[in-house]
């Protein structure tokens, strides 16, 4: 089960997002009188779908899933987010429910913040509003070109969109530990199971990856850029 932890301020942490770093000390007070901290484990759900919009979230440390769920089957993650991502940005003025669940991918520290509190600190200060627009707007365009992957490419596109999504903007790194489950692979990738783990199976033998020790090393990246050009 999630625990509460030990707070700490939002003027003394370390781990603050972009958004938060345009904050003046007395702002950043203002946020954290609204502020819960909970630790959650690896698999627990942090929001369900359907739920009242009354806080956003600051992954503090972690990683989390965002996900549509369709059936006790199959959903469809949106997008994967590491330590420092706030979630839930999209949903200010805009719905009284979350459209989406998150759940923890690893062991993760995450913040509560009230979505009144952060709609006022957008209002009052121009530059956190700007940083906030931002972080909307990127996520607007990773969610493009999922629409794009999803519904133009073959297994071995989709695959490498993820892969490289995952490098590139999650682990910042070629090397990373698997901690994404074959089914979540598949959930992210818009496939079947089996149909990542031949994919994956094939990309091996052709040198462009390697798992090891429950990590995935990328080992040509100019491959998998290649296929990811791939469209029907």
């Amino acid at each position: 089960c999630y625990m509460a932890e030990a707070q700490t301020l939002c003027p003394d942490c370390q781990y603050k997002s972009a958004c938060f770093e345009q904050l003046n000390v007395e702002e950043l007070r203002f946020a954290d009188k609204s502020k819960v901290q909970i630790r959650y484990k690896k698999g627990e759900t942090i929001i369900k779908q359907g739920s009242f919009v009354t806080h956003v979230l600051y992954v503090k440390q972690g990683l989390v899933k965002i996900y549509k769920e369709h059936s006790k089957e199959s959903n469809l993650i949106y997008d994967i987010l590491p330590s420092g991502t706030l979630v839930g940005l999209s949903n200010l003025y805009y719905s009284e429910t979350f459209q989406f669940s998150v759940a923890a991918l690893a062991e993760s520290a995450i913040c509560s913040i009230d979505r009144e509190v952060l709609e006022k600190l957008i209002t009052d200060n121009g530059a956190f509003a700007r940083s906030v627009m931002e972080s909307i707007n990127t996520e607007l365009q990773h969610l493009r070109n999922k629409m794009v992957s999803l519904t133009h490419k073959q297994t071995r596109g989709k695959l490498a969109d993820s892969l490289l999504y995952l490098a590139e903007n999650v682990f910042l790194t070629n090397t990373f530990s698997s901690k994404l489950s074959r089914n979540d692979l598949a959930e992210f990738s818009g496939m079947s199971m089996m149909s990542v783990v031949r994919t994956l199976q094939e990309f091996i033998k052709r040198g462009y990856l390697e798992e090891r020790e429950g990590k995935i090393n990328i080992l040509d990246m100019e491959a998998l850029e290649q296929i990811s050009q791939e469209t029907f």
